[in-house]
């Protein structure tokens, strides 16, 4: 029975070393692992935070010399996210958005968040309500309605700016609750406009449609 054992070994030794090297060492190569805090290659080393997606032997009906390894690291591969694949939203001009975020900074940087907000607001239903422009930039922009907000540059490295840019995008997108529907009008609290309906006091302005 030893002996029936041994031949058995001898022979299947006989036929990996009759394999193709490129066979032989995909066969005995260990297992590329996918968990995402250590993986081990092939050499057997490991490594942190990243995840090799493990390779594919194709071998050829006509002989077993013919294997190609398909490592799934094409530009299309199936992990690949395409941004149509996961947003509907519009793209936004980068000076729309700043064009507005530099007003949110100027009129309200120092005011809370719904307070920016609301600012923001006042541009966008200018920009709908087709008597002040159609963009961010020829509302903000209108003589006598601001202030030269070409000449106006506010610092870009502070959570200030990062909050106008971020409350910005959202109001241009759409998004977010409106706080002062309808209104196309600010001011300090401490004036008033008696020709106009007040819709709400927020922080230290006043808003108007």
């Amino acid at each position: 029975m030893a002996f029936a054992v041994l031949a058995a070994l001898g022979s299947a030794h006989v036929a990996m070393a009759a394999m193709p090297d490129s066979v032989t060492r995909f066969a005995t190569a260990p297992i590329i692992g996918t968990d995402e805090d250590q993986v081990t290659t092939r050499d057997g080393a490991t490594q942190d935070g990243i995840v090799f997606r493990p390779a594919v032997a194709t071998i050829a009906n006509d002989t077993l010399g013919a294997v190609r390894l398909d490592t799934g690291t094409d530009d299309t591969g199936p992990n690949d996210i395409r941004a149509d694949q996961t947003s509907d939203e519009p793209d936004l001009d980068r000076r729309e958005v700043e064009c507005m975020a530099k007003v949110i900074v100027h009129e309200a940087g120092n005011q809370p968040y719904r307070g920016q907000m609301a600012v923001a607001q006042v541009i966008r239903t200018r920009m709908k309500s087709g008597g002040f422009g159609d963009s961010a930039c020829a509302v903000v922009k209108q003589r006598g309605q601001f202030f030269d907000v070409d000449s106006y540059q506010p610092s870009r490295t502070g959570q200030r700016w990062n909050t106008a840019i971020e409350i910005a995008t959202d109001t241009l997108q759409g998004e977010g609750d409106e706080v002062v529907p309808g209104a196309l009008f600010f001011h300090s609290a401490g004036a008033s406009m008696p020709t106009r309906t007040r819709v709400a006091q927020i922080a230290g302005h006043t808003f108007y449609r």
